[in-house]
C-alpha cells in the first residue's frame, strides 16, 4: 500500500488518523486525496495571504440531534424541546422549511423506535484506539461512530438517522455500505466512552474504561417514513470478523490516499482554495462582496433560486423529494434518453453510438431509473437514434479521453464560491477539449441559446478560463461548447465560437445576472405560486401556495 504524502501547504501530525463509517463508505469517483487529509485531524493548511472563509455546513441532520439531546438527556417533552430548539437565542432563527422538516423527522424517529426495548440514551462519544508502527513510525489510529447511541441489558446499540426512508426493500447492499456496518459495529464492540473536549479535535482523543458488552446492534432510522433497518445484530466477535473481512482494506486504502478528483464535494473542502486540481479564477462570475461562508453554486441552483429562493435552500439540504410533482412526461422521457446516451458513451474502448443502439423495444423501454412508454418512449427511441448521426465519438480511437458527465470546478475568491458545473460530456479530438450539452425537445426552439440554457454561457467561460484539465485561461482554442438538440423532427447541432468577443461578454452577463441575488440572500424566503404545483419539496415549505391557515 502507498504511503500518502501531504498536499503542499499542509502541515501537522499526520500519525494520528481517525476514520467514521461514512469515510470508508465513499463511492467511487470521490476526491481520495481530501478524504485522506480529513482523517488526519492534526493536520491543517499553512498559507501566506487571505485565507478563504469555512464552506457552510447547514445539515438537515442537526437540529434533529439537537431536538433529540434535549428530550433524551434534559427530559423535556417533544413539543417543548422543539419550542426551545426553534427559539435558541444563542443563533439565528432557523429557516421555516427547515422548522417543518425538523418536526417531522424528530416524530418519525421517535415512532420508529418507539417499540424497541428501552435502553439509555449515552452522552458520550464512543470510539476505540489502537496505536503501531506503520514504515518504522508510531500511528495512532482511531475509529469513531456517528449517530444516537444506547446501551443496557448488555446490549450496546447506535442508531443512524438518515432523511429517506431505509424501507429498502429487495436488493443486497453496496461494498462500501456493508463496510460502514462493519466498521461500526467493531467499534461498538471495542467501544470506550471519549472524554476529550470536542472543541480540540485535532488532539488525540482521551478514551475512558472500557467496558464489555454481551450484543451490538446498528440500526439506521428513516425519519422521513419512520421506518426502521436493523444493519448488524450480534456478538462482538462476530462484529470484530465482520471488520476484518469487509472494512479493514477500505480503511487502508483510505489512508494511502491517491488523486485529486473536483466534484460536488469540493464546496464544502476547507483546502478548495489551494488545490492544485481546482483552477482559482478572481472575478469569474463577476460579484465581489464575498458572503460569511463559501458556498458552492451550479446553474441547477441557480434555476431552483429563480423559481424559489426557499426551494433552492430546501434541495440544497437534500431533503425528501417528490419527484413525481415535477417530473412530467416529457421530463421523464428527456432523462431517460439521457441516460441512455450516458451509457452509451460509458462503453470501454470507445466507440461512437450506433442507430442500433436505440432501444430495441420503442413501445416500453427504460435507462437507469427512468421508464418511458407509448408517444414518449417512440419519440425517445428516435432520439437515441438520431444522436448516432451528430455522435462525437465517431473517429476517434478507443482508448480516447471521454468523460460523460464529467463535474468541472473552479474556484472565484473574490465571490468566495465555489462554481460547479456538471457537464453532459467532455471529450478530447487531437489537442483541442469539448464541452457538449445535449438537450431533447419535441421542437426546435429558434430563440438564444445561451438565453434559453443558460449553462451554455456557464460553459463558454469554463472553456474560455482554462478550467477544463489540460488548458489554459483564456485558451479559448483549447476548448470548444457544442450545443446538440435532440427534436422530433432530427438532430440540430451548434458549436459555439468562444473566441467571439461578443458571445463571451453575453455569457459572463448571463452568469452575473444568475448568481448576483443568490449570492446576496441570506434568507431565502419562499415566492408562492403556480411553481409550488411542480416543486418536489413543497411538502417541507410552510409558506407554499394554497395551504390552508390554521
Amino acid at each position: 500500500m502507498a504511503v500518502w504524502e501531504a498536499p503542499d501547504a499542509v502541515r501537522g501530525d499526520g500519525n494520528l488518523v481517525r476514520i467514521r463509517p461514512s469515510d470508508i463508505g465513499a463511492k467511487s469517483g470521490k476526491c481520495a486525496q481530501r478524504l485522506a487529509l480529513k482523517v488526519r485531524p492534526g493536520m491543517s493548511r499553512v498559507v501566506d495571504g487571505p485565507v478563504s472563509r469555512r464552506p457552510s455546513k447547514t445539515s438537515a441532520l442537526g437540529p434533529l440531534y439537537a431536538v433529540l439531546d434535549l428530550i433524551e438527556f434534559d427530559q423535556i417533552p417533544l413539543e417543548e424541546a422543539l419550542t426551545k430548539w426553534r427559539h435558541d437565542p444563542n443563533r439565528r432563527p432557523p429557516h421555516p422549511g427547515l422548522v417543518q422538516w425538523t418536526e417531522h423527522a424528530v416524530r418519525g424517529y421517535l415512532a420508529a423506535v418507539a417499540g424497541s426495548a428501552p435502553l439509555a440514551p449515552v452522552s458520550r462519544q464512543w470510539a476505540r484506539q489502537r496505536t503501531g508502527l506503520e514504515d518504522g513510525i508510531p500511528v495512532v489510529h482511531e475509529e469513531t461512530v456517528t449517530g444516537r447511541r444506547y446501551e443496557g441489558d448488555g446490549i450496546r446499540e447506535l442508531r443512524i438517522p438518515r432523511i429517506k426512508s431505509v424501507d429498502r426493500g429487495p436488493g443486497n447492499p453496496t461494498d462500501g455500505e456493508r463496510a460502514e456496518t462493519a466498521l461500526a459495529a467493531a467499534v461498538l464492540a471495542d467501544a470506550r466512552p471519549v472524554l476529550s473536549s470536542r472543541w480540540k479535535p485535532q488532539q488525540q482523543l482521551t478514551l475512558g474504561r472500557f467496558t464489555a458488552t454481551a450484543h451490538v446492534r446498528v440500526v439506521e432510522i428513516g425519519c422521513v417514513d419512520a421506518s426502521r433497518n436493523v444493519l448488524f445484530e450480534g456478538t462482538p466477535e462476530e462484529a470484530y470478523h465482520l471488520y476484518v473481512r469487509t472494512a479493514d482494506e477500505r480503511v487502508r486504502t483510505v489512508k494511502a490516499g491517491g488523486g485529486y478528483h473536483p466534484g460536488q464535494e469540493c464546496g464544502t473542502c476547507e483546502l478548495v482554495d489551494i488545490c492544485p486540481a481546482v483552477p482559482s479564477r478572481p472575478g469569474f462570475l463577476g460579484v465581489d462582496s464575498p458572503p460569511a461562508q463559501r458556498r458552492s453554486w451550479s446553474m441547477t441552483t441557480a434555476r431552483a433560486y429563480r423559481t424559489c429562493p426557499a426551494r433552492a435552500y430546501l434541495q440544497g439540504l437534500f431533503l425528501p423529494r417528490a419527484d413525481a410533482a415535477e417530473n412530467t412526461a416529457a421530463t421523464v422521457r428527456g432523462q431517460a434518453v439521457h441516460t441512455a446516451i450516458e451509457e452509451l458513451h460509458s462503453r470501454s474502448p470507445v466507440r461512437a453510438c450506433a442507430s442500433t443502439d436505440a432501444p430495441g423495444t420503442p413501445e416500453h423501454w427504460r435507462a437507469g431509473r427512468w421508464e418511458v412508454s407509448g408517444f414518449q418512449a417512440r419519440l425517445g427511441t428516435q432520439m437515441v437514434g438520431d444522436h448516432a448521426l451528430v455522435c462525437p465519438l465517431h473517429g476517434l480511437p478507443g482508448d480516447a479521453q471521454v468523460y460523460p458527465e464529467r463535474s468541472l470546478v473552479v474556484h472565484d475568491p473574490e465571490a468566495d464560491v465555489v462554481v460547479v458545473a456538471k457537464t453532459d460530456l467532455l471529450y478530447r479530438r487531437m489537442d483541442t477539449w469539448f464541452l457538449r450539452e445535449t438537450k431533447t425537445t419535441r421542437s426546435l426552439d429558434e430563440s438564444d441559446p445561451l438565453v434559453t440554457y443558460p449553462q451554455l454561457a456557464l460553459a463558454l467561460l469554463l472553456a474560455h478560463e482554462g478550467a477544463v484539465p489540460g488548458t489554459t485561461e483564456g485558451g479559448t482554442t483549447g476548448c470548444r461548447v457544442e450545443l446538440e438538440r435532440l427534436t422530433g423532427s432530427g438532430p440540430v447541432l451548434t458549436e459555439l465560437e468562444g473566441e467571439d468577443g461578443e458571445l463571451l461578454s453575453q455569457a459572463r452577463r448571463i452568469v452575473t445576472d444568475h448568481v448576483t441575488p443568490w449570492h446576496a440572500d441570506q434568507e431565502y424566503v419562499a415566492g408562492p405560486g403556480k411553481h409550488c404545483e411542480t416543486c418536489p419539496v413543497i411538502q417541507w415549505c410552510p409558506d407554499r401556495a394554497g395551504r390552508s391557515a390554521t
